[in-house]
């Protein structure tokens, strides 16, 4: 969630605003982001305490989506990475963008 936002701006900036995220995003819980509505989207896009981006809020919910679904079919995140192995950072950032929005080079760097 923190990675998403940080995309164009400064780390500095993302961690002045955590305890905003994870207030707004429910503690990062992934079950309750991914059922997120219209209302929710809309109630984000109107949170002065979060980066108010479009496409940085959608990604966020669809990311959450994607990673239960992933648990449901490897049992965890940490075995979907491990069943990925050997990539190449190169073949790691083109599965990272095939399967989650807003994503890239940086973002696979912390995985």
């Amino acid at each position: 969630m923190l990675e998403i936002n940080q995309a164009g701006l400064s780390w500095t900036t993302i961690l002045k605003k955590e305890a905003n995220f994870r207030l707004a995003y429910d503690a990062f819980n992934i079950q309750k982001v991914a059922a997120y509505t219209q209302t929710d989207i809309d109630r984000l896009m109107a949170d002065a305490g979060i980066i108010r981006n479009r496409l940085k809020v959608h990604a966020a919910i669809e990311n959450a989506a994607i990673i239960l679904r992933i648990q449901q079919e490897f049992g965890s995140f940490k075995n979907w990475l491990n069943a990925q192995h050997p990539l190449s950072k190169e073949a790691w950032t083109n599965l990272f963008k095939k399967n989650f929005r807003f994503t890239g080079g940086k973002i696979v760097n912390e995985f």
